[in-house]
């Protein structure tokens, strides 16, 4: 369970890491102003996602054993490392250290793309994109819990089931007792007829 549990995150976070690559390379040198600061935002949020995911696939990986463990292990830390390297770049495209373009725009003052300008808004599309990632991550998120809660009547049952084995073995070990008890009480009482035969 945990091996499929790591998996499933392993694969999530990749997705989000690719998402977020792309608006960091493609989509937000093209915006400025507030469609900027909306993406910025939105970048922000998946990166918190990122660094939840990295944290639980760091939690999994400890009840992986053996072989499967030491071959996860490098692949949490690449994620992790690009997770991190993804923070840095957001953080310096917050600042507005980017791409020539940006640092134009940012000089000039402009506070709108190149768009807007031409009256073509991207303000609807950029929102429903928002929306749409938003929803998303909710059901991203609502995906983990059910799983989570999925685990977690999976190990109930099996608890639930060794304590019921352990209950038969406890039995099995006491009727042994009282059989062996029993049968020492036989013992003794021919010992004692075989003693009174004896002296007779």
């Amino acid at each position: 369970m945990s091996a499929d549990l790591f998996t499933n995150y392993e694969s999530e976070l990749a997705e989000l890491i690719g998402t977020i690559r792309q608006r960091l390379d493609s989509t937000l040198p093209d915006l400025a102003g507030d469609a900027r600061r909306d993406e910025l935002r939105t970048t922000q949020s998946e990166l918190r996602e990122a660094g939840e995911l990295a944290g639980q696939m760091e939690m999994e990986l400890l009840s992986l054993q053996g072989p499967t463990r030491s071959r996860a292990a490098p692949r949490v830390r690449q994620l992790k490392a690009e997770v991190e390297r993804l923070q840095h770049e957001a953080k310096m495209a917050a600042q507005g250290v980017g791409s020539y373009e940006n640092n134009r725009r940012a000089l000039l003052g402009a506070e709108q793309p190149t768009a807007d300008l031409l009256g073509d808004s991207p303000a609807e599309g950029d929102q429903r994109t928002r929306l749409l990632s938003g929803n998303e991550r909710l059901t991203r998120g609502s995906q983990r819990l059910q799983q989570s809660h999925r685990i977690a009547i999976e190990t109930e049952a099996v608890g639930a089931s060794i304590l019921n084995d352990l209950r038969a073995q406890r039995e099995q070990i006491v009727n042994t007792r009282d059989s062996l008890m029993q049968a020492d009480s036989h013992i003794d009482r021919s010992q004692r007829t075989l003693r009174t035969m004896t002296r007779r």
